[in-house]
């Protein structure tokens, strides 16, 4: 085993405080895995985000944590042991968003629980060379039963700056943290969907870090052609 999965394996992801060393993330299906030589789960979703047929407008995201007194769970290709899913945020895509007044974004994640950091917005700027670059917007401690989800002006925080990165790959994006120290890298190989995190972190900021990815992720799914085609058909 390498070290990327090492700090998930002793802490069993349940401190938020814990400050985690860089690790590489893949998507499988609705399951994220952290690679190494036996990929261990970690986050699982409710629904399939890269399925262009997908109509739902919220999918739960939940970090799978060892448990010992919950009977064995066996998944194929991954470590064998005991699991519980702690239910962590809501990624939302409500239906027609870009008709909608009453939400403040087509795509935002809203916490399940308190202890999370709180609501996050995707903002979207102009296409550059036909690629978008986005900013994940922190409204800090609020919940999904608060209203409205999300503070206004300088209330938000700047939480990750999503830029292309040209120089790696057409598939590829740098993430960025409010000081504009690089913290993840983004791409796709071979069809697989990987999150490179570059920098130490704590439980909740890797858990915010995994969920913006996905949400973005869903982002460049439900607005390709191909999804807004199947849309008119239906």
């Amino acid at each position: 085993m390498d070290s990327s999965s090492e700090s998930y394996e002793k802490t069993g992801g349940n401190t938020l405080t814990e400050i985690l060393q860089p690790a590489v993330f893949f998507l499988s299906g609705q399951s994220v895995f952290a690679e190494s030589a036996t990929p261990r789960l970690l986050y699982q979703l409710n629904s399939d985000i890269r399925s262009t047929s997908n109509k739902d407008s919220s999918v739960a995201f939940e970090r799978v944590e060892q448990d010992t007194s919950d009977p064995e769970i066996e998944i194929e290709g991954v470590t064998p042991g005991t699991w519980r899913k702690r239910h962590l945020f809501y990624l939302a895509h409500p239906v027609n968003a870009q008709y909608r007044t009453d939400i403040p974004a087509k795509y935002y994640i809203t916490a399940a629980v308190p202890e999370m950091m709180g609501n996050i917005r995707l903002e979207n700027s102009e296409a550059r060379f036909q690629k978008t670059s986005f900013k994940a917007m922190l409204s800090a401690k609020k919940t999904a039963s608060d209203k409205p989800l999300f503070y206004e002006g300088t209330q938000q925080l700047l939480l990750f700056d999503i830029q292309p990165n040209w120089k790696v790959g057409r598939n590829c994006y740098k993430w960025s943290n409010s000081n504009g120290t690089q913290v993840a890298v983004e791409e796709k190989e071979d069809d697989r969907y990987k999150l490179s995190v570059t920098s130490s972190m704590s439980q909740e900021s890797m858990d915010a870090l995994v969920a913006t990815w996905l949400l973005r992720l869903w982002h460049d799914t439900a607005e390709s052609k191909q999804a807004k085609r199947e849309c008119e058909l239906t």
